[in-house]
């Protein structure tokens, strides 16, 4: 049985709160403190104290804010919706940070989605879910593999399925289950087209 990893998991992307990003911000910009800043930019003090100790104020100050301290105004705005949401929903606020640093890869996704079968659909949430459930590496590895298997002349990928089978073949594995039946549907459909070609 293999050992299980120990690496650690993936970082969710996560936001902060909408008091840390003010904070952060005065702290880039070098005011003294909270008044200094708030003097500075000339917004009422005792509401931005409030803010920087964690009160939530309308869209319309959190945007007046972000464009005065160089914050990015929908990071801002996104936290502070994050914040007064129900428990339960919170963790959908992560996925949507996680969509927008991602945004080149996510467009990506979607425009090969859109290209894909049913079958070929089906293949990639298995994979999706694999890559969910596996390390780093393990990760790592089986895409080297993948890439190995489509690079390998089709001699050279009978014998590598030979060796995989002969060395794992007292295993009792689901994975390679999965492979012996993926070879044996690939017996299958060569003898067919042979059948086909020869008739």
């Amino acid at each position: 049985m293999a050992a299980k990893s120990t690496e650690p998991r993936k970082e969710q992307a996560q936001l902060k709160s909408v008091a840390t990003m003010i904070r952060e911000a005065i702290e880039r910009s070098g005011y003294k403190d909270v008044k200094d800043c708030a003097r500075s930019i000339k917004v009422p003090y005792d509401l931005f104290n409030k803010v920087v100790g964690g009160h939530i104020p309308k869209d319309a100050q959190l945007i007046d804010y972000a464009n005065k301290l160089g914050i990015d105004s929908r990071e801002l705005v996104l936290a502070a919706y994050r914040e007064k949401a129900p428990e339960e929903m919170k963790r959908y606020f992560n996925s949507v940070v996680l969509l927008e640093r991602h945004s080149d890869t996510v467009r990506e996704l979607l425009d090969l989605v859109d290209s894909f079968n049913s079958d070929q659909l089906n293949q990639l949430l298995h994979v999706a879910r694999l890559v969910r459930g596996a390390s780093r590496a393990q990760c790592r590895k089986s895409m080297g593999l993948l890439e190995l298997y489509q690079e390998m002349p089709s001699a050279l990928a009978e014998h590598f399925e030979a060796l995989v089978l002969l060395a794992l073949r007292r295993e009792e594995l689901k994975g390679l289950q999965t492979f012996r039946d993926a070879l044996s549907d690939q017996k299958t459909a060569r003898a067919g087209r042979r059948s086909r070609s020869q008739s």
